[in-house]
This record gives C-alpha cells, sequence and structure tokens, in this order.
C-alpha cells in the first residue's frame, strides 16, 4: 500500500536556487573587477566557502535526525467511528545544526481497504530542539488507519541542494463501529442447536470434551456414537459433550468484495453479533482467508475479545477475505458442522441467517 523507503541519501539540486546564487556570485566579481575593493574579495571568500558548508550542514543533520509518529495515549489502539483522535509527529535534532525548511512526506492510508493518501509536512528544524506538529483527526471508515513517514527532505541554508533521506515512522490504530446499547437477540427458530466447531476439527471420532459416557437413547446423534467403546459393549455407547461446547455458536462472516457493501455489512453485524453474544455462553467468528486458504478462527466470549476478533481482521486487506465459494468451502473443512449462521449481505440489507449442511 505504501512505497518503499529509500536505502541511503541522496542529492538533488535546485536549479532556480542555484541560478540565483550564481548570478551574485558573478556580480560580485564584475564588481571586483570594475571598483578593485577589498570588500569584493571578502565577499567572494565567504561566497565560495558558503556553499560547501551549507551542504555539509544539511548533509549531517539529515544523519542526526528522529522523529516518531504517535496518537493521543487516552485513545489506545482502539478507537470508534467518527471519533476524533490526536496524531503528532514529532521530530529530535540533538545535534547544532538546524535547517529552514524541511519537508517529510506523510502516507495516510486504510490497510484493510487498501486506499493511500500522501502529504507534505512542512517543518523547520532547530539546533537541539525538538518539533512537533499535531493532527486532529476525524475517522470515518473501519478498518486499521496507518500513518506512515519513509522519507525526508532537508533544504541546505542557501536552498541550492535537497537532501533526500530515509526513515522509519510508522503509527497505527483500528477503528470500530460505535457501540450502541445492547439487547439480547433471539436466535432464528429454524437453528436447530449450537454448532461445535471443536469436534469439527479434531480427527476421528474420538473426542476429549465429553462430560459422561452412557447408553444410547432414541434421539441422540450418530456422531455421538462412541464406535470403539460400542465395539466392546453389548450396547451402543454416545458421548455427552461438555457445556461450552454445545453452547458454542459458529458464526461465518461472508464479506463482499465492494468497500461499500463490506463497510455496510461488518458495522450492522458487528452490532448483531454483540447483541448474539448478550444472550449467549460464547460463540466464534470464522471469516474466509485467501492468503492461507482456510479459515481464520475467532473465538469471542466477550465484548473485548470481540473488539480483538475485528482488529485482526483489519490487519488484512479486505480481498484477502472476500470469496463467493465461502459457503462450499465451509462444507469442505467442517463436514461434521449441521448448521452455522452466516452474517451475509441481501438485497441491501445485512442479515444473520442460519445455514445447514445438507
Amino acid at each position: 500500500m505504501f512505497t518503499q523507503a529509500a536505502t541511503q541519501k541522496k542529492v538533488r539540486l535546485s536549479i532556480l536556487h542555484a541560478a540565483a546564487f550564481l548570478f551574485i556570485y558573478l556580480g560580485n566579481i564584475l564588481l571586483f573587477l570594475s571598483l578593485r575593493g577589498y570588500f569584493f574579495i571578502i565577499m567572494g571568500v565567504i561566497l565560495t566557502t558558503l556553499v560547501p558548508l551549507s551542504f555539509l550542514t544539511a548533509w549531517k543533520l539529515a544523519d542526526s535526525l528522529t522523529g516518531t509518529i504517535f496518537t493521543d495515549k487516552n485513545t489506545g489502539d482502539v478507537i470508534r467511528q467518527e471519533d476524533d483522535i490526536c496524531v503528532n509527529f514529532l521530530i529530535d535534532n540533538p545535534s547544532m545544526l538546524c535547517a529552514l525548511r524541511g519537508t517529510w512526506m506523510l502516507a495516510v492510508g486504510n490497510a484493510f481497504y487498501g486506499t493511500s493518501d500522501t502529504q507534505k509536512l512542512l517543518l523547520s528544524v532547530p539546533p537541539r530542539g525538538k518539533k512537533q506538529f499535531q493532527m486532529t483527526v476525524t475517522v470515518t471508515d473501519l478498518g486499521q488507519i496507518v500513518f506512515v513517514c519513509q522519507e525526508f527532505v532537508l533544504a541546505d541554508l542557501l536552498g541550492i541542494f535537497m537532501i533526500h533521506a530515509p526513515c522509519n515512522m510508522q503509527c497505527s490504530f483500528f477503528v470500530l463501529p460505535k457501540q450502541k446499547n445492547a439487547k439480547e437477540s433471539v436466535l432464528p427458530d429454524t437453528y436447530s442447536g449450537a454448532a461445535e466447531l471443536s469436534e469439527s476439527q479434531q480427527k476421528g471420532s474420538d473426542y476429549s470434551e465429553v462430560t459422561d459416557i452412557r447408553t444410547y437413547q432414541p434421539g441422540d446423534r450418530p456422531r455421538d456414537i462412541h464406535w470403539k467403546l460400542s465395539a466392546r459393549q453389548p450396547e451402543l455407547m454416545v458421548k455427552e459433550r461438555t457445556a461450552l461446547a454445545g453452547s458454542e455458536l459458529i458464526v461465518l462472516i461472508a464479506l463482499p468484495p465492494e468497500k461499500p457493501n463490506a463497510e455496510k455489512l461488518l458495522t450492522e453485524g458487528y452490532h448483531k453479533i454483540r447483541d448474539l453474544m448478550k444472550g449467549q455462553t460464547a460463540l466464534r467468528l470464522l471469516i474466509w482467508d485467501n492468503r492461507a486458504f482456510s479459515f481464520a478462527s475467532h473465538s469471542c466470549a466477550s465484548e473485548k475479545e470481540l473488539d480483538a476478533a475485528f482488529c485482526a481482521i483489519f490487519r488484512t486487506d479486505l480481498q484477502s477475505h472476500s470469496s463467493n465459494m465461502v459457503q462450499q468451502y465451509m462444507k469442505n473443512y467442517y463436514p461434521q458442522l449441521d448448521s452455522y449462521l452466516c452474517l451475509m449481505q441481501e438485497d441491501d440489507s445485512v442479515q444473520l441467517e442460519v445455514c445447514v449442511h445438507g
């Protein structure tokens, strides 16, 4: 999303300032030849030594400068949509050198949507001092907002030479939907029970999260039968699941590839999931990851874990999570999962629907 930083310093010449200085220098020579004054000799010496001295000052200053970008400590790494946040840009100069004009290339972007914009920040550099610039930013889009500065340009005191130097300053924070008063959400009537992800992730049929082994009763699911134990008993034996596995809901987030639709789904979906958590013990979010070609799993038993799950989603770009085959992938990866909830967009509305493997 952002351009790579330069590996070493480089110099660019300002033609306008160089021409102006050359005009003054040649004018001083012509005046000396006409008037033969000692003043013009002294001025010639000063002008001659001033050019390399000014260049060396800017060149050495570029090596001494350090900087950082940071946000207001009160906000932390997570803020809510339409909230204001203070971003501070600090330059520290420990040397006695100075520069009247410095330009920092500041890139601001959203890592989730893959958008960025470059701004030029103009600051002077005082000797043995710090220069701070504070920006108040109002964020409207969800995602991970990143401030990056990888290059700055220092002009020497004469303005003739432009020293391009690399730097590494970065700051980021996550933008989540605004919190509303959570209300308990009722599961759809067609939802037959809690989905057990812990069972679908383990191989074989002998699962560890059980509370008891008992005889088979009419209505027990065939996949709960303990086949190894039943082979040595006159009756079928089944496993009773722990309460945690039996109450963990599976919610699949089916992200659309378009930014407006994804923004709407994540905003409204966040509130639907948060309302759902109020009436349930725990749930697990699943979202497709194209890079790993598998599902990323996030366990959510509290609002803090829900926020952490959304932050983890925003660390990668939107296109990495979008696929029109996501429900087919669910059948392939979790064949033992009878049903799950799917957060999707249909007819310009965000729905939390039940999907049943058939």
